[in-house]
C-alpha cells in the first residue's frame, strides 16, 4: 500500500500501530527514497490546518516519525559531507551561473 494511503487511513481511524507506520515509511523509502519522505512530509504539513483537532495530534506523530526516520537513515552530516565533496557542482544552477557570469566580477576600488 502506498504510504500516503496508509497515512490518510490512519488519520481517518484516529490510530495506527507503530509497526504499520514504520512499514509504510520503509516502503516509501524503498520506492522513492529521500525525495518521497520529503514529499510525504510536505503533503502532511500542507494539509495539517484542514484536519480536525483529533487528527492533528496523529498528524504531528506522523511528522515526528518521518523526521526520526530521516535522521536515522539519512543523517545530515553524511549529506553535508557528500555535498562538500561534490564542490561547486552541487550548488544550484542559478548560483553557478552567477559565479561564471562576467557581471559577477567584483568592482575594483579606484
Amino acid at each position: 500500500m502506498i504510504a500516503i494511503e496508509t497515512v490518510r487511513r490512519s488519520l481517518g481511524k484516529g490510530k495506527i500501530r507503530p509497526g504499520e507506520a514504520l512499514n509504510a515509511l520503509i516502503d516509501l523509502d524503498n520506492r522513492r527514497g529521500l525525495v518521497g519522505l520529503w514529499a510525504l512530509e510536505a503533503e502532511l504539513e500542507s494539509q495539517f490546518p484542514k484536519l480536525r483537532p483529533q487528527a492533528q495530534a496523529l498528524a504531528k506523530a506522523w511528522l515526528q516519525a518521518i523526521a526520526a526516520y530521516r535522521l536515522t537513515y539519512y543523517p545530515e552530516g553524511k549529506l553535508a559531507k557528500l555535498f562538500a565533496r561534490l564542490g561547486p557542482k552541487a550548488a544550484p544552477r542559478s548560483e553557478r551561473k552567477a559565479e561564471q557570469s562576467p557581471l559577477f566580477e567584483p568592482a575594483h576600488a579606484a
